[in-house]
């Protein structure tokens, strides 16, 4: 079991959207010099370190290096109106119920030694983070103290987002996809949540001799033993119209998309929420 909207479940209400960013064209005197839009977070067990310093507004890159023996994730929402970052956590932690949530995307599933990318669009704002992994001892790493906090500040240079090659909808319970076909090499997907409840995304390559049912058995138990599948790239849970840029590498095999969030005692998947991908040779 892991995941922010799955603590929050027995916590909170799902989760709103907000309008994505449109392009806009600004005329200036001189060009203007870059920002850095990239954000380098090491994941270790059970902590994170890279986030102190302040985001710029804009399309962000999230790296996330797991150097832990655990899957980890960085879950973001932003902090509600009239709460501070360590009341928030409180409230999380001790099943108090806070206003809704707006969850705000970040990688997902990476694997101990993995490293996992992200670009998402975020507004200027307080946020928190934390790891919603469930250990086997039934201990979220949140309540082992795996969470943080970021500032995003205000910035003329909003960035840019990655060019996508295909298009992956989140609806309640399905994945679909457009666009290009998915083929080996590096490709960008661009992930859309078309649901009104916060649902995220986890490519898993299905490791050679086994099944989907078996990847996806190996996958839920929390991931323990051999391994049946690998978690390529994946987004933590996003707010309804939000998109997320995944990049990573494709070779020819089978591929699932799953949503790893819960209602109940049910991964989304299990509820119909996957999506097998062939990628040809």
């Amino acid at each position: 079991m892991h995941g922010l909207d799955l603590v929050v479940s027995a916590i909170i209400a799902v989760a709103i959207g907000v309008p994505m960013p449109h392009d806009t064209n600004v005329a200036t005197a001189a060009p203007a010099t870059l920002t850095n839009h990239t954000v380098t977070i090491t994941a270790t067990d059970y902590a994170f370190t890279g986030l102190s310093a302040p985001v710029p507004a804009g399309w962000v890159t999230f790296r996330m290096v797991n150097t832990g023996h655990e899957f980890h994730m960085l879950a973001t929402a932003v902090v509600p109106r009239g709460y501070t970052v360590s009341a928030f956590e409180d409230s999380l932690l001790h099943a108090h119920k806070p206003p809704p949530l707006k969850e705000w995307g970040g990688p997902n599933a990476v694997a101990p030694g993995g490293v996992t990318e992200v670009t998402l669009y975020f507004p200027p704002g307080e946020y928190m983070a934390g790891c919603f992994v469930t250990s086997s001892d039934g201990k979220t790493h949140f309540e082992k103290g795996m969470m943080g906090s970021f500032h995003v500040v205000a910035s003329a240079d909003s960035g840019s987002h990655p060019v996508a090659h295909s298009d992956v909808a989140l609806a309640t319970y399905g994945i679909t996809t457009a666009g290009a076909p998915i083929t080996r090499g590096m490709q960008t997907l661009a992930v859309h949540n078309t649901a009104k409840e916060s649902h995220d995304l986890v490519v898993l390559r299905v490791l050679p001799g086994h099944t989907v049912e078996q990847a996806l058995a190996w996958f839920g138990n929390p991931p323990t033993g051999k391994p049946a599948a690998a978690a390529m790239v994946g987004t933590t849970g996003l707010h309804t119209g939000e998109t997320a840029y995944l990049t990573t590498r494709f070779d020819p095999g089978t591929y699932v998309f799953v949503c790893w969030m819960q209602t109940g005692d049910k991964y989304h998947y299990q509820l119909g929420m996957k999506r097998i991908v062939t990628v040809p040779a």
